[in-house]
């Protein structure tokens, strides 16, 4: 994954480790809903942060949470210790901090 493109399926996909296509529509549905749950955590919208390493990395946090729990899809997504820290760091760096 390079920091200049934003994280696509393909990539969502070796992450998971899926070969299949048969829940591409399940992958692209979290895709989208990653960016959405980190721009309501975060203030940071996506197309400020989304080719970000650390945007990428909360959004397979997520996609991954989601996928592996996708039973409880009418629950609310609780952030991890890991996804928090990334949300810190998210919400510093659009604050104009470099660290």
């Amino acid at each position: 994954m390079l920091e200049s493109k934003a994280l696509d399926i393909a990539a969502a996909k070796i992450y998971l480790r899926i070969d299949e296509d048969a829940e591409d529509s399940l992958i692209e549905f979290l895709l989208e809903f990653s960016k959405e749950e980190i721009e309501r955590a975060t203030g940071v919208k996506f197309d400020s942060g989304g080719t970000t390493n650390l945007y990428k990395m909360a959004q397979l946090i997520i996609i991954t949470d989601r996928y592996e729990n996708r039973g409880s899809l009418d629950q609310p997504f609780q952030p991890n210790n890991s996804l928090t820290s990334l949300y810190t760091k998210l919400r510093y760096k659009a604050g104009g901090y470099s660290g």
